[in-house]
């Protein structure tokens, strides 16, 4: 079996892990203002459920926001980790994938003995 080089675990971004988190971030890519209510809208979420994922991401400084109307954007910190996140996950499911074909390869065949 081939051996398996995982990405380093300071690649996968743990805030980005959660799927809301990184959903938020893909919407925010382009760097731009963005109201609040249009991710809500985007991503089905009541406005308190998406209060905390906004916070959290504030907080580790990947998100700016400004008040009324409430706007929201990615700063270029968040990008960078977005972006090298990505790349992390790409990596693990390409890795994935491999070691799948590989223990599927080595299966018996239906004709074997």
């Amino acid at each position: 079996m081939t051996p398996i080089s995982p990405p380093s675990r300071m690649d996968l971004d743990a805030l980005l892990l959660q799927p809301v988190r990184l959903f938020i971030a893909c919407l925010l890519a382009d760097t731009s203002w963005r109201s609040q209510l249009a991710v809500q809208q985007a991503l089905g979420l009541p406005a308190p459920d998406l209060e905390l994922h906004i916070e959290f991401l504030r907080a580790a400084g990947y998100l700016q926001c400004r008040a009324e109307p409430r706007e929201l954007r990615l700063t270029p910190l968040g990008l960078d980790r977005l972006l090298e996140h990505i790349g992390a996950l790409n990596t693990v499911a390409a890795t994935a994938g491999a070691l799948v074909a590989e223990v599927r390869a080595a299966l018996p065949t239906e004709n074997s003995p």
